[in-house]
């Protein structure tokens, strides 16, 4: 009986031991396509992007489709096959008899995956019946492949062993699973001072300059808080010598050099992960800060620990603004039939907007057996038409067209372009011929924009966080806190710099923190941001009188104004965000009568898409979420562009107005020799 028992723990163990796919991955992260995408036309490409993060070990990964077909579609034609990578790994035919919503698992292979950004590719061709049984010849709105935005990429993985180097932490810290699941956080100590709370905002920003979750944020709050630390992997601490936590302070060493230079150097204790930011210099602390806001040298430390002097190199280079920016740096290739897009993404500060001369310039070719009576290119900016061409046979391998991009666009901030082809084959019924080639259009890496920009200057929520960043830099800016930071102090500083770090593109400009007790009257060219109540900050009990949305004496409410009123305790629930001038310098007030009212206004200002849902200088939110925005101050006069600053930027207008100004000369020079010869033949 006992060799029995025995004999069977050893099967039980050895099933255990040999099934390694089964337990391997603990963890899993999913990828919602999160809108509905539709797919119109007879062919079509679908893309979503998913990442793989470089320390994860994946098991398997697998695509959910959610979708809905044509009721017309004809089932012996219509397919969708589906790449990774631009390798195809899955093809099937779309049931029409199967009404109404359906859904499909696949599993895409492990070996095609990459480290860093996938791309899932869903090609279709949907073709449908006429009425005689026979296919449509052109493109009808009964085309149609629509993907509900539940459809999502899956990833089961494990965490490869943390080797406890700073660039590894930094990789993890920002990595999405971190993010999503609010397992990292920057901490201060509850006794901070200015340099070290200055120091980890900074360092905050630059975090979240590496986090591609638009709508999650990085937390920020004080160490001693339980919240700050409960269920956190990975924790960043900016806190002076002295005032760092005994059981972290016990694993530094060599802290006399502490006395002029910053230590980074991760800890570990129990499950947590630390990065240690610590000195017993403020401008080494502050240096330290704007090392965290350089994302790149940081991927670089591979080791446990680095001494940081103040002396050394390590500012990111400053960008031109107004320059040459390609649109693809390897060449985009599109095929199938009918009109196909590719979309690319200019990057430009939400204080610019582009003026005259700014135009996009493609290089392309093409198939040579298209429909080139009806075959053509166009280009839109915004997803709004600046001009199409027609293809050319003669031109189908070295194509070229140039547009400007219409003033009357008012592009500002990023923006968007996207090239797109409609690909017409000859005599092709049914939108596909037996042993034809699929036509192709290929953009070359030649393509590119050239960008020319204007400065926007109003101090308005649609140029935020201008004045506060300027051309992607902390442009002198001061925030000032209260003395004693409440858990909601802490969280509006949280949303306001994960925001302003996704403006911020670097290390450059200068960024301070005061402190209440500390504040005295702004700097001339200061841009100040006040965190707090009337009652507890004094940046803004100074500028009631220039508050849009004023306080009361006491400070306990909101008053009405000229936009609308407010009664008494409406007064006392609002949160408020408004950007004045007041003492000769741009401030944004980020108030409310108490810690979680302020807290409240903050998350006006909390992603790009809450910053998107108001306008004007001043704002309002209640605690159901009822928003007022208003514009209160008139804004500046447009400035119009010089003649000159236009002939100058327009390269066609430059070219004519010199051959116009050699035609005159011409002219000129002839009419004197005529009178010359004239005047010679009269004598």
């Amino acid at each position: 009986m006992k060799k029995l028992a025995v004999m069977g723990l050893l099967v039980f163990a050895v099933l255990f031991l040999y099934r390694p796919d089964v337990f391997a991955a603990d963890k899993n992260y999913q990828t919602v396509f999160g809108t509905d995408k539709t797919a119109q036309g007879k062919f079509t490409t679908t893309k979503q992007n998913f990442t793989v993060e470089n320390y994860w070990d994946v098991s398997n990964a697998n695509v959910k489709l959610v979708y809905t077909v044509t009721q017309l579609s004809e089932k012996e034609i219509s397919t969708i096959t589906l790449k990774i990578n631009d390798v195809a790994f899955y093809s099937f035919k779309p049931d029409k008899t199967d009404k109404g919503t359906k859904q499909i698992e696949i599993e895409i292979p492990k070996d095609k995956l990459k480290k860093g950004v996938n791309v899932l590719s869903i090609e279709s061709f949907v073709y449908t019946d006429l009425p005689d049984g026979r296919c449509t010849i052109d493109d009808t709105p009964a085309n149609w492949l629509q993907f509900d935005k539940t459809s999502a990429v899956n990833v089961s993985y494990s965490d490869k062993a943390f080797q406890k180097t700073i660039a590894e932490f930094g990789e993890r810290f920002t990595g999405i699973d971190t993010v999503k699941s609010g397992q990292g956080a920057v901490a201060v100590s509850n006794k901070a001072g200015d340099a070290e709370l200055g120091a980890a905002l900074e360092g905050l920003s630059g975090f979240s300059a590496a986090n591609t979750l638009e709508d999650k944020n990085i937390a920020f709050g004080q160490y001693e808080e339980a919240k700050t630390r409960d269920g956190k992997n990975y924790l960043v601490l900016f806190s002076s010598y002295d005032n760092l936590p005994n059981d972290l302070k016990s694993q530094i060493k060599d802290d006399n050099k502490l006395e002029k230079q910053a230590l980074f150097q991760v800890v570990t204790v129990g499950n947590t992960n630390t990065l240690v930011v610590t000195s017993k210099s403020n401008d080494a602390l502050k240096k330290a800060g704007k090392l965290i806001a350089n994302q790149n040298y940081l991927s670089q430390l591979r080791t446990n620990s680095k001494w940081l002097t103040t002396d050394e190199k390590i500012d990111t280079p400053a960008h031109n603004i107004d320059k040459n920016t390609k649109l693809t740096t390897t060449g985009d290739k599109l095929k199938g039939i009918g009109h196909i897009t590719q979309d690319y993404f200019i990057s430009m500060p939400a204080n610019r907007s582009a003026t005259t001369g700014t135009e996009v310039a493609l290089d392309f070719r093409y198939a040579q057996n298209l429909d080139f009576e009806h075959s053509l290119v166009t280009i839109l900016v915004n997803g709004k038409p600046i001009g199409s061409q027609k293809l050319s046979a003669k031109k189908a391998n070295d194509d070229k067209v140039t547009f400007q991009i219409p003033s009357d666009l008012n592009v500002k901030g990023d923006f968007s372009v996207t090239v797109a082809f409609d690909l017409v084959l000859t005599n092709n019924y049914c939108g596909f011929i037996a042993d034809s080639e699929i036509p192709w259009a290929y953009i070359t890496p030649e393509s590119k924009i050239n960008l020319n920009t204007g400065e926007e200057t109003d101090l308005l929520f649609e140029q935020y966080p201008y004045p506060f960043i300027a051309d992607g830099d902390f442009n002198n800016t001061v925030v000032v806190v209260p003395d004693e930071l409440t858990t909601e102090d802490t969280d509006s500083l949280a949303i306001i710099f994960n925001l302003l770090g996704r403006f911020h593109d670097g290390n450059r400009g200068d960024l301070t923190a005061v402190h209440a007790g500390n504040w005295k009257k702004p700097k001339e060219g200061s841009n100040v941001i006040a965190v707090g109540t009337m009652n507890n900050n004094p940046a803004i009990k100074n500028a009631n009188d220039d508050l849009y949305f004023q306080y009361n004496k006491t400070g306990e409410y909101f008053l009405s104004n000229e936009k609308i009123s407010i009664e008494k305790n409406y007064g006392k629930q609002l949160g408020s965000v408004q950007l004045i001038t007041s003492d000769g310098v741009p401030i944004l007030a980020v108030t409310g009568s108490g810690a979680k009212q302020t807290e409240l206004g903050s998350d006006l200002i909390a992603t790009k898409a809450s910053l998107a849902k108001i306008y004007g200088d001043g704002a309002i939110v209640d605690n159901d979420n009822t928003i007022h925005s208003y514009q209160f101050k008139k804004a500046a006069d447009t400035k119009e562009e010089s003649f000159g600053s236009k002939i100058s930027n327009n390269k066609e207008v430059t070219v004519f107005g010199a051959f116009a100004l050699l035609t005159a000369l011409i002219l000129v020079v002839a009419v004197l020799l005529i009178l010359r010869k004239y005047r010679r033949s009269r004598k």
